[in-house]
């Protein structure tokens, strides 16, 4: 699915568009780390750095999502507000119960993940997550017709890609996974369809899941990184 071609922003009908989003998005970053998981997970002879890495990498991927993620109001409750299309209402009110059942399930995840290691430059890390978080807010409150639409169902598309890599984290520090509730892939497609044709609206869509895709690809890729740095030590 990650060599999908993009399809042009101002000619998007649904199942190509989500196609496109999916190819933008989290899935190539986040592979690598499930495949450390899975890889490292079946091996009892780890050594203690390796130990603490994988740990490590655990309690990132659970507080970093959280800061992002798992505050209310959230990328989806801030679109709810700015999307008047009558076609996404009920997608919508699903999206709203879906990301409260998943914040919970973060909150869960990083309470048992424990804290953090703290690595050099913690404090600008932080600072970048926590404007990541602010980013996310000020693109699914946007005022360009069309932009929160594109936010919000590139947010759930890309989510799914990588609920995976969560479930994961969930089965290691000894967390029963939730249902997945949000709308699905298909879904999404459908709404993408139905939403305004305009090509200012589309263009506007597109700039919204643009925009999301490459901030949640920066928060994985800080988590990467880190990971990185720890293995390294």
């Amino acid at each position: 699915m990650d060599n999908l071609a993009r399809p042009k922003p101002n000619n998007c009908p649904g199942d190509a568009w989500v196609r496109g989003i999916v190819a933008d998005g989290s899935w190539p970053v986040v592979v690598p780390l499930q495949q450390y998981l899975a890889r490292s997970g079946s091996r009892p002879d780890l050594r203690s750095t390796a130990k603490a890495a994988r740990a490590a990498l655990l309690a990132d991927i659970a507080h970093f999502m959280h800061i992002s993620h798992g505050r209310h109001p959230g990328i989806i409750d801030h679109a709810a507000l700015k999307i008047v299309d009558i076609a996404a209402r009920n997608w919508l009110i699903q999206a709203i119960d879906g990301i409260a059942a998943e914040r919970a399930f973060l909150n869960k995840l990083t309470v048992i993940a424990g804290p953090i290691r703290r690595l050099s430059g913690q404090e600008k890390v932080s600072a970048i997550v926590e404007n990541q978080a602010k980013s996310f807010q000020m693109l699914s409150t946007s005022d360009r017709e069309g932009c929160p639409a594109g936010v919000v169902i590139a947010f759930i598309v890309d989510w799914h890609q990588t609920r995976n890599l969560l479930g994961m984290v969930a089965d290691e520090i000894g967390v029963q996974p939730t249902p997945l509730l949000l709308p699905s892939v298909d879904a999404c497609a459908e709404l993408a369809r139905q939403l305004d044709d305009s090509t200012a609206y589309r263009r506007a869509m597109a700039f919204g899941a643009q925009q999301i895709l490459a901030q949640q690809r920066g928060l994985w890729q800080l988590i990467v990184a880190r990971h990185l740095e720890i293995l390294a030590t």
